[in-house]
């Protein structure tokens, strides 16, 4: 995702505020990888690993 693209508002609920949620490679290492982008408020799904 660009820049441009995360700082645009939710287009369900027009909140700017977004989590980047990850997902562990192994539990005993602190290697992650991206799993989704969401918004904070809504739940709406901007981009996902899969």
């Amino acid at each position: 995702m660009k820049m441009e693209e995360f700082l645009k508002e939710c287009p369900v609920c027009g909140c700017r505020d977004k989590v980047v949620k990850r997902r562990f490679m192994d539990e005993h290492k602190s290697r992650t990888s991206m799993k989704e982008i969401v918004c904070e408020k809504c739940g709406h799904v901007f981009e996902t690993a899969d």
